[in-house]
């Protein structure tokens, strides 16, 4: 193929990839119009006639028409993906409050409402800047024909005007630059999107999906509410209605800012979900309870603040409520962290720790030796006993040719000896293997990667060995992985990097297969434990689609 043909594959390629993401941009932007009053109307009816027998029937419609919306925006993604997107709802039942709880319990029909909130404004943002794109390219690449039929016979671009032909053919020169622009506006904004629609629409994102043999109201598996979703959904609700006030102000002849006590009060909630969600993700260690503390406080006289500023000023009362506010923060504070008003003790527990971690390390050599000592035992040892002792036999079997009874019986223990002497090898193998103790990490790592039966790019460092536990350590971290790569990847290509990073080792493990690999598995636990018992990390990278990679960094001295 010449390169001629390649880049006009490549052109068409491109061209008809942003064909079908304007496509899908002009579909998305009718469908958020769409959402948009559906959503509307369906929260409105409901939240009004609730305490109403006649708003029960009123809310399983608006989830039936948040269903049948979203089912468009479903269809839409499953185009320009080129794969079924499904929505995976539980089954309605018989009856108003069987449907109801139904309902009420269904997480798809939740996610549904979320994206018909985020799609009636992203969508339409979206869609009005890709379709906006596509209009620019076609007005400069036909400006010449039609700039001059506007009333004051030119176009005004802002720094550049067209008023003559020479500048409207400009303009098409134009043209070009922005279409290669507009190409990779068009692709973040559809993918974007359909990011966002497979998310919260597919059931099958999360490995929920429905049953081809299973009937249509078979309850799916419960799938939990993902507390970010619920989070997008309350700042979108916020930023649509405090657009929606600006709105209205501009709407009713601008005058005195009314909108920003709106704004104030809406503002507090989503501060008070803020603190939630930074409380439920901080990790769980000392200080996490006055972290909150201290940002709840913050919060309240944040917000006390900006009431006094748009009050008019005057006294600054927010001070007695600081003040009243910061009391039990210092006492909490004072109590959770009482121990470092001793500084003698503090320094007695960096002390031991420093001790508990030089011994442990000593263990651990000590360890290490001990293994490679009870492997050069086993390995010149009983080993070298077995194989005397098969030769032996097998000698004995010769004299024995007329007696075939007895050969036979000789010939089976021989057998014996053999597969005893392959398990003792593979034995002294797992505890630690010849070429490691012998050679080296490098050429142990390349010698997994010539027995490993799929292809493997190995790239390691040589310079200087690492202590005895961090390379035992590294070999049994690349063995495991390319274990893993032979049985999970479906004989994908692996690449293992080994380098030295300051005072680092690092292991890198990768893969060309399908992903999804299971941190919690036996193996990478039995890693993770390795890795952790030297002070070490280990990480796995495995998203849906692949590659997977697994990660190591293990403390080896300076």
């Amino acid at each position: 193929m010449t390169p001629k043909t390649t880049w006009t594959r490549s052109l068409r390629t491109t061209l008809a990839q942003a064909a079908r993401d304007t496509a899908y941009l002009t579909v998305g932007t009718l469908t958020s119009a769409l959402a948009l009053a559906v959503w509307i109307t369906g929260v409105t009816l409901t939240l009004s006639l609730v305490v109403f027998v006649v708003g029960l029937p009123i809310m399983i419609a608006s989830a039936v028409a948040f269903r049948w919306t979203a089912e468009l925006d479903r269809r839409n993604a499953a185009w320009l993906l080129g794969r079924p997107v499904h929505g995976v709802y539980r089954g309605g039942g018989h009856g108003l409050r069987a449907r109801l709880r139904a309902t009420l319990r269904d997480p798809q029909s939740a996610r549904d409402l979320v994206w018909l909130v985020l799609h009636s404004m992203l969508g339409f943002t979206l869609g009005c800047i890709g379709v906006g794109m596509v209009v620019l390219v076609a007005g400069l690449v036909t400006l010449p024909a039609w700039y001059w039929s506007l009333p004051n016979g030119r176009v005004d671009f802002g720094l550049w005007h067209a008023d003559s032909t020479a500048k409207a053919f400009l303009g098409v020169l134009l043209a070009l630059p922005t279409a290669f622009v507009t190409v990779g506006v068009l692709r973040v904004c559809a993918r974007a999107e359909s990011w966002l629609a497979v998310r919260l629409l597919d059931g099958d994102d999360a490995g929920v999906s429905p049953s081809a043999d299973s009937p249509t109201d078979a309850p799916p598996r419960r799938r939990r509410f993902d507390p970010e979703i619920a989070f997008s959904l309350h700042g979108a609700v916020t930023a649509f209605v405090a657009v929606l006030m600006a709105v209205i102000w501009v709407g009713v002849g601008l005058g005195y800012f009314w909108p920003a006590w709106v704004w104030l009060g809406i503002a507090a909630p989503l501060g008070i979900h803020v603190v939630i969600r930074r409380a439920a993700r901080a990790p769980a260690v000392r200080g996490r309870a006055v972290r909150v503390h201290a940002e709840a406080s913050a919060l309240i006289v944040g917000y006390l603040t900006l009431v006094w500023a748009m009050s008019g000023g005057g006294t600054f009362w927010p001070f007695w409520a600081a003040l009243g506010l910061s009391v039990p923060l210092g006492l909490h504070a004072l109590v959770v962290y009482r121990d470092r008003l001793n500084p003698t003790r503090e320094q007695e527990l960096t002390e031991r720790v420093d001790v508990l971690t030089r011994t442990r390390q000593g263990a651990l050599d000590v360890q290490a030796a001990e293994l490679r000592r009870i492997e050069r035992d086993l390995h010149d040892g009983a080993q070298a006993r077995l194989v005397s002792l098969s030769m032996l036999v097998g000698r004995a079997e010769e004299q024995l040719a007329d007696r075939p009874e007895v050969a036979a019986l000789v010939r089976r223990a021989r057998e014996e000896a053999g597969a005893a002497i392959g398990e003792l090898r593979d034995l002294a193998r797992g505890i630690a293997p010849p070429v490691l103790t012998d050679r080296g990490l490098s050429a142990a790592v390349q010698a997994l990667g010539v027995r490993a039966p799929m292809a493997v790019t190995v790239d390691v460092f040589d310079e200087g060995r690492p202590p005895p536990v961090v390379e035992t350590a590294a070999y049994f971290v690349v063995a495991e992985a390319l274990t893993n790569v032979a049985k999970h990847a479906g004989g994908a290509a692996a690449r293992v990097v080994v380098t030295r990073e300051a005072s680092r080792l690092v292991v890198e493990v990768s893969d060309d297969g399908p992903g999804g690999a299971d941190p919690a598995g036996s193996g990478l636990r039995g890693l993770v434990s390795r890795v952790e018992a030297i002070d070490g990390t280990l990480r796995v990278t495995s998203p849906a689609g692949g590659p997977t990679t697994i990660r190591a960094e293990l403390p080896c001295g300076s």
